[in-house]
């Protein structure tokens, strides 16, 4: 039997998502940063009866799809998971962690199509959320250690842009020169707990999240952002929760723009510091493209987006030939939306603040009798049983689900598997160099296929 801290020689033979598993001393053992068919030197550091986990000391045979990572900070960094795997064999990766979901969750067998590639595979990030750590004068900027809530600075974080790289190093100098005191977690003292900045199409909105009120002068950072970013707007967001949340429920404009204008697919948007919007600007458009492909738009009566965020697809989807509702439970995204649709002349486009379970019926029951197709787009704990129970008796005769989480996904799938048959599954690496893959799934009504 395995101990903590045995060193023994490792081949890896399968994955389990992004760690690589085996067996050694008829024992079950997890091993992150492998490739499945290499062999290597490891340490354990966890062991429970016969399950255990272990860290490389040495690589004896690499499998000749190991790449050079493209981020020095790979290892330590939680970042990223499959960074030391050729791109081509991540998108298989991803392609298999999808179809292998569905078949041991969901219990389906189901043609998994390829998964579709980032247009960018570094640098595509729009969004940053980074933990505020260290001491006054030396303060650190960066993410999470693998599995540890030690920071790791990244100042140079490879999937962002070069403008993540000169904003963490321009708030770093900042904070350092005020003598501004981060955040302690421990005992949950000091100040400044994150830096949080989204950059699209040349503008920037950053975030400093405050525990409590905000105590430093903001002006040299100001000035520094002026110089560096032409369109810029800085915020304060003020949470002294004693959790892991990064946002707090108030959040102060202090100067610049209050929000990112833009176009995408046709669809004018504004973009606040709490707005969700996907973090791969290509890979979004790609699909929700696909998702308008998929319905069936032309015997649609109504069309109903569950879990809409501030309504950019619904946006993308809406039309004057049916009546379209978004649904999303908070409020200060459904007067985002309100603004988008004012913005992009949507007439049919009716925002409603709610909960799923209890808009979609009163939706349903002010339009009986009318063809519905559905769309849910929910966060990664994927929808429940009360949310599957509304789908069923709405009755759409197409649902299309955007997952974040295939595990998720299957699990919904099977519990909608009665009435609803998943007839497309293509998955879309929305975040290269990691484990996640973003899938896109159509489920056809049963008696619609018979």
């Amino acid at each position: 039997m395995l101990r903590v801290n045995d060193v023994v020689t490792y081949r890896a033979e399968g994955y389990a998502n992004s760690e690589t598993v085996g067996t050694v001393e008829d024992c079950t053992l997890f091993v992150p940063l492998l490739i499945v068919g290499e062999t290597a030197r490891v340490r354990v550091n966890y062991v429970k009866k016969n399950v255990a986990y272990a860290d490389v000391l040495e690589i004896l045979h690499a499998s000749p799809l190991r790449v050079s990572p493209p981020c020095s900070h790979f290892g330590k960094c939680g970042g990223c998971s499959l960074a030391h795997l050729a791109y081509d064999e991540q998108l298989v990766f991803k392609r298999g962690k999808v179809a292998a979901n569905l078949k041991k969750i969901a219990k389906l067998d189901v043609d998994v199509l390829p998964c579709v590639p980032s247009p960018l595979t570094v640098g595509y990030r729009n969004k940053l959320s980074l933990p505020v750590r260290g001491r006054r004068g030396a303060v650190r900027v960066g993410m999470f250690e693998r599995n540890s809530h030690r920071v790791v600075e990244t100042n140079d974080c490879a999937l962002a842009g070069s403008w993540a790289r000169t904003l963490v190093s321009a708030f770093t100098e900042y904070c350092n020169a005020s003598g501004a005191e981060p955040y302690d977690e421990r005992d949950f003292s000091g100040v400044i707990r994150h830096l949080t900045a989204r950059y699209v199409d040349g503008q920037l909105l950053v975030t400093i999240v405050s525990n409590g009120e905000y105590p430093y002068d903001l002006q040299p950072f100001e000035r520094e952002l002026a110089r560096l970013f032409p369109r810029f707007g800085l915020f304060v967001n003020f949470n002294t929760a004693k959790n892991n949340v990064i946002l707090g429920k108030k959040t102060e404009h202090v100067c610049g723009i209050e929000y990112i204008e833009g176009e995408h697919l046709g669809v004018k948007f504004r973009l606040r510091p709490n707005s969700f919007f996907q973090v791969n600007d290509g890979v979004k458009d790609l699909v929700y493209s696909k998702v308008k492909e998929l319905l069936d738009t032309s015997r649609t009566e109504v069309l109903v987006d569950c879990f809409s965020g501030i309504g950019i697809l619904t946006n993308v989807l809406a039309s004057q030939r049916y009546d379209a509702y978004a649904i999303e439970i908070e409020p200060s995204a459904v007067r985002d939306a309100e603004d988008m649709a004012r913005l992009n002349a949507a007439k049919r486009l009716t925002n409603v603040c709610g909960d799923v379970t209890v808009e979609l019926p009163k939706i349903v029951a002010a339009n009986l009798g009318k063809r519905f197709s559905v769309v849910v787009d929910p966060p990664r704990k994927g929808l429940n049983e009360d949310i599957v129970a509304a789908l069923k008796r709405a009755s759409p005769h197409q649902i299309v689900y955007v997952s974040c989480d295939s595990a998720t996904l299957a699990r919904d799938a099977a519990m909608l598997s009665d009435d609803y048959a998943l007839t497309y599954v293509q998955p879309y690496d929305m975040f290269p160099q990691t484990d996640s893959v973003e899938t896109l799934a159509l489920l056809t009504r049963r008696i619609m296929l018979a």
